[in-house]
């Protein structure tokens, strides 16, 4: 993984962040946006395409962005992550239960085709059984994370707010990971 995939999101929080604290509401809003566009075009221009999950995150943030900026209300802003994560739960349900082709395993298909082909057929197997079982057990906790991001934006502060929507939602990724793999590899 490179490591503009793993910052991929998270520069336009960082930013508001921290210039909302001496640039306002508004200005730190308005750059978070600006940043948002700039990692869609990188997106773009890098891997040559965007798919339709990333297309609606990005429109979320800039509908949210747009009415914080023009009611000067950060909460629309800071709940965009909650709803970011209850459209991520969604694709996964609906792949996962009405597809009958869980979301992981699709994307490792369509984007590892040639990793897949180095793995012996029992490594293959694993690495299958470990995504579909994340695919189903993602629901969950992008369900739990889109709570807990919700809960932030309205009671807590922006800290508390950044620390569960930024290193939260890495810690639960792991966390899904981790449980997914110990259920899938035998003891």
């Amino acid at each position: 993984m490179e490591s503009s995939t793993f910052w991929f999101g998270i520069v336009p929080v960082i930013a508001f962040v921290l210039l909302e604290s001496f640039a306002g509401k508004r200005m730190a809003i308005v750059i978070a946006l600006v940043l948002a566009c700039a990692e869609l075009v990188f997106s773009l221009v890098v891997y040559g395409a965007i798919d339709e999950l990333t297309i609606l995150a990005f429109v979320i943030v800039f509908i949210a962005g747009a009415i914080s900026v023009k009611t000067g209300n950060d909460l629309y802003f800071k709940l965009q992550p909650a709803l970011v994560s209850v459209a991520t739960a969604a694709a996964f349900f609906i792949y996962y239960y009405l597809l009958d082709r869980p979301l992981l395993t699709f994307m490792m298909h369509k984007y590892l085709p040639s990793m897949l082909a180095q793995l012996p057929a029992d490594r293959q197997t694993l690495f299958e059984g470990t995504m579909r079982v994340l695919s189903r057990d993602l629901i969950f906790w992008f369900l739990l994370h889109a709570a807990a991001t919700a809960y932030a934006a309205m009671r807590l502060s922006k800290w508390w707010w950044f620390a569960i929507r930024v290193p939260g939602l890495y810690l639960m990724l792991f966390l899904a990971t981790f449980i997914a793999v110990r259920g899938v590899i035998p003891a």
